[in-house]
């Protein structure tokens, strides 16, 4: 089967606390806790007890492990699919609106060691 990334996709988990626009006003209402299966510059596979509607607009916070760093996406859902009863798999494309979140996607992907893209992508 061929591959139709645009980016370098990681096998990790990381956590993720995806913010609920209008929840109540109570912080743990507001907040699905959930982990990335799979990441990239460009999105991610992640793992939650919630459904997602295919286009819906999250706010994200990637907790990344490996590099020790925190920062905020905006990501569209592009796919959804049922991985058990109550468990769900959704596959999200990140909003690059924000430059300080995709300099620490660079530094976390492609740290120490790692070959940094010499080309960017509009």
């Amino acid at each position: 089967m061929r591959e139709n990334r645009k980016d370098k996709r990681l096998t990790e988990e990381n956590r993720v606390a995806i913010e609920l626009p209008g929840a109540p006003t109570s912080p743990d209402a507001r907040v699905i806790n959930a982990l990335t299966k799979d990441l990239s510059l460009g999105g991610a596979r992640i793992v939650t007890d919630r459904l997602f509607e295919v286009g819906s607009s999250l706010r994200m916070t990637l907790y990344l492990s490996k590099s020790k760093q925190i920062t905020k996406v905006r990501a569209d859902v592009r796919w959804v699919r049922m991985i058990e009863d109550g468990l769900y798999e959704i596959g999200v494309e990140f909003e690059h609106g924000i430059p300080t979140g995709v300099l620490v996607l660079i530094n976390h992907l492609y740290g120490k060691g790692q070959n940094v893209p010499t080309t960017v992508q509009a």
